[in-house]
């Protein structure tokens, strides 16, 4: 049509057509920005008490985050709490899997460095009780938290004289994350 005075072309959306796009991605951006922080929004006790812990914050939101119980916290004495009892959790299921790969290891280094570690983390259980009762009786921690540091460093040291991979590396990482959150917010 050549005399016609609307001239659209397939690449050329009208006005309002843009406008109605401009709307919906917004909408878009809007839920989809709405759900991401659903689902990593903490308390503000929880992200004081994380914040406090600089080093290993992410991984303390992480872990709060991801139990319930720090939901319903009220104080950061109950957080505190919840993070003793997941890091005595987190020594049983590692000296599970210690046993579990003692059990399974073929070469004689490395069941020696896991059966270092074993040792290490009995040792590691026993201080973890004795940071529960110091916490649960108003006393410091600060002693055990040490004993509990080295016995994890232990661990890690077993395989690294030994020039060999550490199949617990990451375990031992994240038992020393705990026990720094701990220190940190020891009240």
């Amino acid at each position: 049509m050549k005399g016609s005075l609307h001239h659209i072309t397939p690449f050329s959306p009208s006005l309002s057509h843009q406008k109605k796009m401009a709307k919906l991605i917004f909408l878009i951006f809007l839920c989809v920005t709405t759900l991401a922080n659903l689902a990593t929004s903490q308390t503000p006790l929880v992200s004081n008490f994380c914040h406090r812990a600089v080093f290993v914050e992410n991984f303390c939101l992480k872990v709060l985050g991801s139990d319930n119980r720090s939901k319903t916290a009220k104080t950061d004495h109950d957080l505190e709490g919840i993070t003793i009892d997941l890091g005595s959790k987190t020594v049983r299921a590692v000296i599970n899997k210690a046993i579990s790969l003692s059990q399974s290891a073929k070469d004689p280094n490395v069941k020696a460095a896991i059966s270092s570690c074993l040792q290490d983390y009995n040792l590691l259980s026993l201080d973890f009780s004795s940071i529960k009762a110091a916490f649960q009786s108003g006393g410091t921690i600060g002693q055990q938290g040490a004993d509990a540091r080295l016995a994890v460093s232990k661990c890690n040291q077993a395989f690294g004289d030994k020039k060999l991979p550490n199949p617990l590396s990451g375990d031992n990482d994240n038992l020393l994350s705990i026990i720094q959150v701990i220190l940190v917010n020891g009240v």
